[in-house]
């Protein structure tokens, strides 16, 4: 029962806000074996650890966290009126906006381990407003399995008016800072950017050691000390001086160039220690030594799924469990990382290409993809499928006996499925028609235009002929070339009247939009069953 007792009447606080010895009281930081004092400020003067800190904290806070409320067919859809989403998308309180709230809020988990928000709740306890605290200022006390949250010695919170999110954790109360944990490898860096910097002040040549003769006073070695580093020292106009050398006096170099004290190789370790311990590509903080065209792309994939994503589950899982609270997880929060993944050009089009043509993606769906608006037409929410696909009613009908599709065709009893069938096939071969239109009213003259429109184009009958036969073959009673004729002769005659080639393009679109319809194709069916 006494570790019981220990655990439930547990007190801490942040890293760094309670010192851990006099010469942290004494300095406001850390000491280190190198001699430096390292608090969160003093990191993040340097620039390896300011590069991890910036990078980590603006990727999360460029990804949009969405709500989404799961239905019971497992099907989810986003909330956007739900007041956790207006936290989210418009602003956290009226003086932040979102991106800088989540930015300080991973900056304080990236230096602290912690980041801690109050939240506001109006009368009927919907949160309607999230403050930063400071981790610094923050204590927590742990009082008979009650979290209790203290600020700044004056003000004290419940676990539930607090957004906490944590880093990694030793006991799941309190996230461990990386800068107290790294403290070394920060002092070691920062030591050396010191020493580095006190070498070029004091390292211009001549430098070394200045042999006399006679035995010198006290006072003259001093002077003469005095009036040498006054002359030859420092890194102003006393660069490349000639040195006068009076009485015997003999010069001796004992200048260490750096490459030999590999300073610039310890440096290069601690940046990649620092990098490691954030887990952050060496390249995305300026060093690209062990970087190449080759495996950047890779690596840039391996820290949003091993560096960013982490983070994020991170702030979904106490979104989900301070805000939301919803003990079903049927209302929950998610952060979206598809806008840093996305490809190239040429990559993303050639993904939307095979999406819609195995059938799984819209045009609508690929336009709100690429942030462009909605098609109108009723082709912009259809799926497409090539043709040796078949849906699987389909494909047991297609199996039917001939006797029994005969009668149900004699009867014109066609399936949904079928008519759904048939209607894609029409939605095709009208969009060839209109293409084929639309490209010859660009290229071709005035006479040779509508000499166009007359005639028969061959290639393009052959063309709706197949698409049409893919279904027709399956359908006792439907012509395919019938079929195929009706829609030839429809486009020529709602392009007979136009009198410029713009009103050709807007005739050919209404043409093709009225096809769009399902009554329009069981018009076309009914017409094109032959009679018994």
């Amino acid at each position: 029962m006494g570790i019981l007792n220990w655990f439930r009447n547990k007190e801490t606080r942040s890293t760094f806000a309670q010192p851990t010895s006099w010469l942290s009281t004494a300095f406001g930081g850390t000491a280190t074996a190198s001699g430096q004092v390292v608090t969160v400020d003093s990191s993040l003067r340097e620039p390896a650890v300011f590069a991890c800190v910036r990078v980590i904290s603006e990727d999360v806070a460029s990804l949009p966290c969405k709500i989404y409320q799961k239905g019971s067919d497992g099907d989810r859809e986003q909330i956007s009126s739900h007041p956790v989403a207006r936290l989210f998308q418009v602003a956290p309180n009226p003086e932040m906006s979102v991106f800088s709230y989540v930015e300080t809020m991973q900056q304080h988990l990236l230096l602290y381990g912690n980041a801690y928000s109050e939240i506001e709740r109006n009368g009927i306890g919907d949160p309607i407003a999230l403050w930063i605290l400071k981790p610094s200022l923050m204590r927590i006390k742990i009082v008979d399995g009650a979290v209790i949250y203290e600020y700044d010695n004056r003000m004290s919170f419940e676990s539930d008016k607090i957004l906490h999110i944590r880093g990694m954790s030793s006991d799941g109360i309190l996230g461990l800072s990386p800068i107290q944990y790294m403290r070394e490898t920060i002092g070691g860096l920062s030591a050396m950017s010191k020493a580095g910097n006190k070498f070029f002040a004091n390292a211009s040549r001549p430098s070394g050691v200045l042999s006399h003769p006679a035995k010198l006073s006290e006072d003259a070695a001093k002077r003469l000390r005095q009036g040498w580093d006054g002359m030859y020292s420092g890194l102003s106009d006393n660069i490349g001086r000639t040195a006068i050398l009076e009485e015997g006096m003999r010069f001796d170099s004992m200048s260490i160039p750096h490459s030999d004290a590999q300073w610039i190789e310890a440096k290069a370790f601690a940046l990649q220690d620092i990098a490691r311990i954030y887990r952050i590509p060496p390249h995305m903080i300026g060093d690209l030594s062990r970087s190449s065209f080759s495996n950047i792309e890779s690596q840039q994939i391996s820290y949003m799924q091993q560096t960013v994503m982490p983070w994020t589950r991170r702030w979904s899982a106490e979104i989900n469990r301070s805000l939301l609270k919803s003990d079903d997880n049927s209302i929950f929060s998610e952060f979206l990382a598809e806008e840093m993944l996305r490809g190239n050009t040429t990559e993303r089009f050639d993904a939307y290409r095979t999406a819609r043509e195995t059938g799984w993606m819209s045009v609508n769906e690929i336009r709100q993809k690429e942030n462009m608006p909605k098609l109108q037409s009723p082709a912009g929410d259809s799926y497409i499928q090539p043709l040796n696909f078949a849906d699987t009613e389909i494909a047991k009908e297609m199996q039917t006996p001939d006797a029994e599709r005969q009668n149900s065709s004699s009867t014109n009893e066609i399936s949904s499925s079928t008519k759904a069938w048939f209607s894609d096939c029409v939605v095709r071969a009208t969009a060839i028609i209109r293409n084929s239109s639309n490209r010859k009213a660009n290229k071709l003259g005035e006479d040779e235009w509508r000499e166009g429109i007359a005639l028969t184009d061959e290639a393009l009958c052959s063309k709706v002929l197949a698409i049409m036969e893919s279904v027709c073959n399956h359908i006792e009673g439907l012509d395919a070339r019938s079929i195929t004729e009706q829609l030839i002769e429809s486009w020529q005659f709602a392009l007979s009247g136009v009198e410029s080639r713009k009103q050709c393009v807007d005739a050919c679109e209404n043409w093709a939009n009225s096809f769009m319809k399902q009554e329009s194709c069981e018009v076309l069916i009914q017409r094109s069953i032959k009679d018994d």
